[in-house]
């Protein structure tokens, strides 16, 4: 861990969730934007000023100008979700894995200690790495996306922080020159042009509405454990969609599916949808005929009712029904 890191994981041991909503509250309320202003409010309230606004400065949540303390767009948005514990901790999450934040790295590597046992996600480090993860391990801890249990001294990932596991994988996938060229030479073949469908055809099931939040992952990152992220819209809120595209022979639907892609389906479960493009001989795409698989880890992966399964290569094929 070098120094920088260091320094960011002292700064993240002195914030805490109510911190970050009182500056938030603060910022939001008052008509008074000095930094000494703020500060004094603020001081009546809670502690750790000082870290509390680099923390939300880092996260390009506050700005500060000639004195001045203002929110961001993002931070406008975040003291919106702060009036709700619940969706402040989400934000924060989301917050930590963003461009502009600078924990991503460390939070990779957190959470990339984590495996399965059962259904778990644990992680039960030595004594020697508890006290340098214990600022990062208690800033997720206060946002409820780890907990302990001290039967056994383990420490857990919720499961509704998944997506947090999902995206350390991805964001720890190499890049290397030589991957890139056959990212370039992948563009070419047929599952690539099969996202690019699957891409325009969301974009029209979530309507111009929802339409910017279909984002083709897989052309950034080639290596990434599904294709697409969209949305699935409910009676008056939206939840995460990941898709993985798959380009399939139309009288079997029939493809492959890697050990990594079966545990992200594992992990995210109702939030993780196979998209099974039919190819016709002549190499085009049936979007009628596709098949749209919800929760696969269920209904593919443990239904050999309705689905053939090698298991040494993970090969399904979907059924003739009767």
């Amino acid at each position: 861990m070098g120094a920088s890191s260091n320094k960011r994981m002292q700064l993240l041991g002195r914030i805490e969730t109510k911190q970050i909503q009182c500056l938030l509250n603060i910022l939001s309320k008052s008509t008074m934007h000095k930094k000494h202003f703020v500060e004094t409010a603020y001081c009546e309230q809670a502690r750790n000023f000082v870290e509390t606004l680099q923390f939300l400065k880092d996260l390009n949540w506050v700005n500060e100008r000639r004195g001045e303390l203002t929110l961001s767009d993002a931070g406008s948005t975040a003291y919106v979700a702060a009036q709700d514990d619940r969706e402040m901790r989400k934000q924060l999450a989301e917050a930590l894995i963003s461009e502009v934040s600078s924990f991503r790295a460390d939070l990779a590597d957190y959470l990339l200690r984590f495996s399965f046992s059962g259904s778990n996600l644990e992680h039960r480090p030595a004594l020697s790495e508890r006290l340098k993860q214990s600022p990062l391990r208690n800033f997720l801890m206060d946002i409820r996306a780890v907990i302990y249990r001290a039967t056994d001294d383990t420490f857990l990932l919720e499961e509704s922080s998944a997506d947090l596991y999902v995206w350390a994988i991805n964001f720890r996938r190499s890049t290397s020159k030589d991957k890139l060229q056959l990212d370039a030479k992948r563009k070419e073949q047929l599952g690539f042009s099969a996202e690019l469908a699957v891409l325009e055809y969301e974009r029209g099931r979530v309507g111009s509405r929802l339409a910017h939040k279909v984002e083709h992952v897989s052309a950034e990152n080639p290596f990434a454990c599904y294709d697409v992220k969209s949305v699935t819209a409910l009676s008056d809120y939206v939840v995460p969609r990941y898709i993985e595209v798959k380009a399939v022979p139309s009288d079997s639907y029939q493809f492959y599916w890697t050990r990594s892609e079966v545990e992200v389906a594992q992990l995210l479960r109702e939030k993780y949808f196979l998209y099974l493009l039919p190819v016709s001989t002549n190499g085009d795409f049936d979007l009628k005929g596709i098949l749209i698989v919800d929760d696969p880890y269920i209904s593919v992966r443990q239904n050999s009712n309705a689905w053939q399964i090698e298991e040494n290569v993970i090969v399904c094929k979907k059924k003739k029904q009767n």
